[in-house]
């Protein structure tokens, strides 16, 4: 059994501790080119597969960077120590996070060290799919709710929508969008799912 590391928002550390969130998806890095047929599971790892390409026909060999079902995944979320105390303090648990910051800089979520982490959870299952194959059932797994969700994300909700999936797309770009990987692109991902471990 591994551990490996997974960065979280607030939002979704918040989901993750409500017991809300039990799936997440990751960009496939780098994005594999033109795949003509479903993807095949193979002993922790998944072939990719093409007639079209030559360097496909015998399937692209992918294993998943966060590891495989029973591995640990150790969530690395904002941070920061409360002076004078060895007590840490979680940006997620703050609703007013400008009333803290007087009292000292919040750490990245980038840097937080392991023994920083709060929350371990245990990976249950990897596939891989593209992000647009998303079910409703799978973006309230993800954590996301329905048109009450927005501004808690950081990004404008759509009033008129109680579709989790369309919120779920919204989130999705405002995160990737800027790094390529926005919904219209459909990029091939990572999904992990996990439960939390007590």
């Amino acid at each position: 059994m591994k551990e490996h590391p997974i960065i979280f928002s607030g939002p979704m550390v918040r989901a993750i501790l409500d017991g809300r969130k039990t799936q997440t998806r990751r960009v496939i890095k780098p994005q594999p080119e033109i795949v003509d047929k479903e993807p095949r599971y193979r002993k922790n790892t998944w072939a990719l597969w093409s007639d079209k390409i030559p360097k496909y026909k015998g399937g692209l060999i992918v294993s998943c960077p966060y590891g495989k079902p029973g591995d640990l995944l150790y969530v690395k979320e904002t941070w920061r120590p409360i002076a004078s105390s060895e007590q840490l303090l979680y940006r997620a648990d703050i609703y007013n996070v400008m009333a803290w910051d007087e009292f000292g800089k919040w750490h990245p979520s980038i840097h937080m060290p392991r023994w920083a982490s709060r929350i371990t959870l245990e990976i249950t299952d990897v596939r891989v799919e593209r992000v647009q194959e998303i079910s409703e059932e799978n973006a309230i797994a993800e954590g996301v709710q329905g048109n009450i969700y927005g501004e808690d994300m950081g990004i404008s909700p759509r009033v008129d929508s109680h579709s989790v999936r369309i919120n779920f797309m919204d989130l999705w770009d405002s995160i990737n969008l800027k790094r390529g990987y926005g919904w219209d692109v459909n990029p091939w991902v990572w999904v992990l799912g996990f439960k939390k471990e007590k």
